[in-house]
Parts: structure tokens; sequence; C-alpha cells
């Protein structure tokens, strides 16, 4: 007896994205997105419950405006994942290189330090052989 498999959820057109998601999937920027929704490009756009101005598109609606291939839809889950990723990545290599500039600043420092030190101790060593 076989079971039924469950439908894929990448792959479910009715899926809905934010606007900051269609964006990313139709290479558009987020201003253009946002105005298109005002303009009724996609009719079945829904405002989020939250009580937030969040809005969320279909991915039905992309399709049927021509924004995505209907094949692209099985794709939404993974793109946006790679899309989140590569934010990710970006914004890691930015606190690394902030990390980084930190720590030269920081062994600087150090540096600095350890010279006073040895100076003190040997003007102290000085002193204490003069005496």
């Amino acid at each position: 007896m076989t079971t039924p498999t469950q439908p894929d959820p990448a792959c479910d057109a009715n899926q809905l994205l934010t606007l900051a998601e269609a964006a990313d999937l139709i290479g558009k920027h987020l201003c253009t997105v946002k105005d298109w929704r005002a303009a009724g490009r996609w009719p079945n756009a829904v405002q989020d419950a939250t009580g937030r101005r969040t809005w969320r598109v279909p991915a039905s609606d992309l399709v049927d405006a021509g924004d995505l291939e209907p094949h692209q839809v099985r794709e939404v889950a993974p793109t946006l994942a790679a899309a989140r990723e590569s934010r990710l990545v970006g914004t890691l290599r930015e606190e690394i290189a902030q990390l980084r500039a930190e720590l030269s600043a920081a062994l600087a420092v150090a540096s600095e330090r350890d010279r006073t030190i040895a100076l003190l101790e040997s003007v102290l060593g000085a002193k204490g052989a003069a005496a």
C-alpha cells in the first residue's frame, strides 16, 4: 500500500510572499514592487491581519502578471533561501571586517603598552642600580 505524498509547499502557487520577497524573486527594487501593489498589479494581494502595513502577494499573482514563469514557482522557496543566505553572508563579512579592524587597533594599543612598560622597567632598573 502506498501513502499519498504530501504536496511540496515550495511548489504552491498560492504561497503568500511579502513584498520584499517578491522584489527579491523578480529582481525589482522594493519601492517599485510597492508601487505595483498599490496600482493593483496583483489583485489577490492581502494585508496582514496583524495591524502592520505588511502586504503579501500570492505567487500565482506574480505568474499571472508575467513577473514569474510558472516553472519558477517551484523554485520560490530555494530562491528566497539563497537570497537570505547571501544577505547573511554579506552581513557576516562586514562584521568580520569590523572585528579585524578592532583587533588591529587593540593589537596596536597592546604593542604601545608593551613598549611603555619596557621603558618604565628600564628607567626603574636604572634608578635602582644608581641607588
